[in-house]
């Protein structure tokens, strides 16, 4: 159990790839902050992690920032330390540039982009303190190749990708890594909302593998790499999609 006893929070771990990070950092021997917009689907979650393991669940919205800064002090003045922040939360819209609407950019930018840095900003300040810890971020396949209706999604990704090198570099003078989990398709809900049912279908077909991801399939990269068997793992961009990414 490679996180026995660290704490670990994971922002989106009322759904899709959040819960199953959850679970994932649980079975590892994790303490477990689970954060959501919706706290009832965090307690969902809080039930599957198994008996005897010692979580907390926060209702936060990372669009804002202030909602942050509160999960990690939440999750700092419960467990006293703070060893590993996954970044899942995220929304997926989609809108061609031409109906492309201010309030459309700025909402995907707040919660994909501006929350995930302010939410890795608190956490950092916490393992800088302790020396150690590990963050990963989520983007995406868009970040690196344009899908049609994707703009502020693929852009906010991108930023994540480029976002998440420089937290690298500033991090690891204070003990702290980032890394980046770049999933390719995978059955959550978001992404249903987002191409729809027939639209998830063609979207699976059209992958390397015939098929899309499972959450499950990404959580274990997830927990790897906030774990110490990654401690020379920092900076890095593992694609976990069967192979998706080598077509474009």
């Amino acid at each position: 159990m490679p996180m026995r006893g660290k704490v670990a929070i994971v922002t989106g771990a009322g759904s899709g790839i959040g819960r199953a990070t959850a679970i994932a950092f649980a079975k590892e021997g994790a303490h477990v902050v689970l954060a959501d917009i919706n706290g009832a689907e965090a307690q969902k979650t809080a039930k599957q992690l198994g008996a005897g393991v010692k979580h907390l669940v926060v209702q936060a919205d990372v669009s804002k920032v202030a909602d942050g800064r509160r999960m990690v002090a939440e999750a700092y003045k419960t467990f006293g330390r703070v060893d590993a922040l996954a970044n899942v939360a995220a929304i997926y819209p989609r809108l061609r540039v031409l109906e492309m609407t201010e309030d459309f950019w700025d909402k995907t930018m707040a919660v994909n982009l501006r929350g995930l840095f302010f939410c890795c900003q608190a956490a950092m300040r916490v393992m800088a303190e302790q020396g150690s810890g590990a963050i990963v971020n989520i983007a995406s396949g868009s970040a690196f190749r344009p899908i049609e209706g994707l703009a502020a999604y693929s852009a906010a990704k991108g930023g994540v990708v480029a976002v998440s090198r420089v937290l690298a570099l500033e991090g690891i003078k204070r003990g702290v890594r980032t890394n980046v989990v770049a999933p390719g398709a995978t059955e959550t809900e978001g992404l249903h909302a987002m191409f729809g049912e027939q639209g998830v279908r063609d979207v699976g077909a059209g992958m390397v593998g015939g098929k899309i991801m499972t959450p499950m399939e990404i959580a274990p990269a997830i927990v790897f790499l906030c774990s110490d068997e990654a401690s020379g793992i920092n900076g890095a961009i593992l694609n976990v999609n069967r192979g998706d990414y080598m077509i474009s």
